[in-house]
């Protein structure tokens, strides 16, 4: 059976971007993302990782849609391949979220983003396992009670550099999934603006593709270090690897992120 939009938990990285919903069951899924300056960026350009927090609810809300009650989709793994930027003047763009394969031990979804022509914008692969969960997502945010300003991503999460290569993340509630972890879209998001600081950029690279891998829970209530590692900086094209670490130091996720001259 399909669920509705009032299914679709609300926190705070879905207020600040502006996602909704639409549809979801345990075959397929669909959303709005509203695009607007937010999600520009001095370093890269645009945020184009920011849209990896709604590829990441769809597909992982239809993994959900078809587990046994009682278990929870944790993401494994996400590769994100980006096409274009996403605009930055109020259009809202569609995405969908597919299943490809199940079993008992978890899922494999793709998804889609792309703009009201039709263009692909962004696609996503994901990998999930299933887990005991006690509880599911907390109450529903809205926008009267969490506030969602036009200024940067960046900026809004409160990320700045605290030595060379490391973006510091401090405990918000525009970073938390409805576990109290910080989502995995904003770990990917941050992580971009983190490879993209590192190689000193001013808007004339892109991302064009990221692949992370969830290795532990990151708490959203602790302060969230992005550690940035170049491993081949060239004219046309640089790769770096992203670590973020809680203040235990061990790392929740490693990511490889590919970024291009345009």
């Amino acid at each position: 059976m399909p669920t509705t939009s009032s299914d679709f938990y609300l926190g705070g990285p879905e207020v600040m971007l502006r996602i909704r919903g639409l549809s979801m069951s345990a075959e397929r899924g669909e959303a709005r993302i509203e695009t607007g300056p937010w999600l520009a960026d001095p370093a890269a350009g645009v945020t184009r990782a920011a849209l990896a927090v709604v590829c990441d609810d769809v597909t992982g809300y239809v993994v959900d849609a078809g587990s046994p009650e009682g278990r929870w989709p944790v993401s494994l793994g996400i590769r994100m391949d980006f096409v274009a930027d996403p605009p930055l003047d109020g259009t809202v763009l569609d995405v969908t979220g597919e299943l490809v394969a199940r079993d008992e031990r978890g899922a494999m979804t793709t998804g889609r983003i792309s703009d009201p022509s039709g263009r692909t914008i962004a696609t996503i692969v994901q990998r999930s396992h299933l887990i005991d969960a006690p509880t599911s997502p907390g109450a529903h945010a809205t926008a009267d009670v969490l506030d969602a300003p036009a200024s940067p991503v960046r900026d809004q999460l409160g990320l700045v550099p605290t030595a060379p290569g490391v973006l510091t993340m401090p405990p918000t509630f525009l970073s938390a999934n409805g576990m109290g972890s910080v989502h995995g879209g904003i770990l990917i998001c941050a992580s971009e603006l983190a490879a993209m600081s590192s190689v000193e950029a001013d808007g004339q690279l892109r991302t064009t593709s990221i692949d992370i891998s969830y290795v532990r829970p990151c708490n959203a209530a602790d302060t969230t270090t992005f550690t940035s590692e170049t491993l081949h900086r060239g004219r046309s094209l640089s790769v770096v690897r992203v670590i973020s670490a809680n203040s235990s130091g061990k790392p929740s996720s490693i990511a490889t992120v590919v970024l291009q001259h345009i």
